[in-house]
């Protein structure tokens, strides 16, 4: 079953709906019988946005790729990172790898 009903015309329930919305939003008069008008543009008057440089108009000339832009950028985290957590991590797996060597004693 469909919106339109046995008719081929507009679901009078959607009909209302439609209705409502065109006379919130634009102040229409409610459409006539079968489909919903288009709405019509209004023109409204917004100032020029300023012009926008290139993208890379401020950048300086580079032939890395995104990857390689990327990695530098997080370097620096994950070797703090790797200071912060990579003692622990070491102390851990050996004293796990010691005791499965020796029996688990």
């Amino acid at each position: 079953m469909t919106a339109a009903g046995d008719k081929g015309g507009i679901d009078p329930a959607l009909k209302a709906i439609l209705d409502s919305i065109r006379q919130t939003v634009g102040g229409d008069a409610p459409a006539e019988a079968g489909l919903p008008e288009e709405p019509t543009a209004r023109a409204v008057e917004r100032p020029a946005a300023p012009a926008r440089p290139p993208l890379r108009a401020n950048l300086p000339p580079s032939d890395k790729t995104v990857e390689e832009f990327l990695a530098d950028l997080i370097r620096p985290k994950v070797d703090a990172w790797l200071a912060a957590h990579l003692p622990e991590i070491v102390r851990e797996l050996a004293a796990e790898e010691i005791r499965r060597l020796t029996g688990g004693a």
